[in-house]
């Protein structure tokens, strides 16, 4: 398979293994389909380095105690 830049790639490099250990990006989909939404895109733009308005800190903090306090319960 040639990438347009005049280089190739044999094809049987481009198929996934069937070793692949795709577990942990399933669980990790998993996992953050559990909170709500919102409280997941302030944590990427938390992550990402970009500041939050008052608004949005106030409701990540108050949905980060939540998180907190559902993983005491179930530890």
């Amino acid at each position: 398979m040639e990438d347009g830049n005049g280089g190739s790639t044999p094809l049987h490099e481009l198929i996934a293994d069937d070793n692949a250990d795709f577990i942990p990006r399933l669980e990790a989909k998993l996992i953050l389909e559990a909170y709500p939404q919102r409280f997941v895109q302030l944590a990427y733009k938390k992550y990402a380095g970009y500041r939050l308005t008052d608004s949005e800190a106030h409701y990540y903090w108050r949905e980060q105690k939540k998180a907190q306090k559902k993983l005491v319960e179930v530890s």
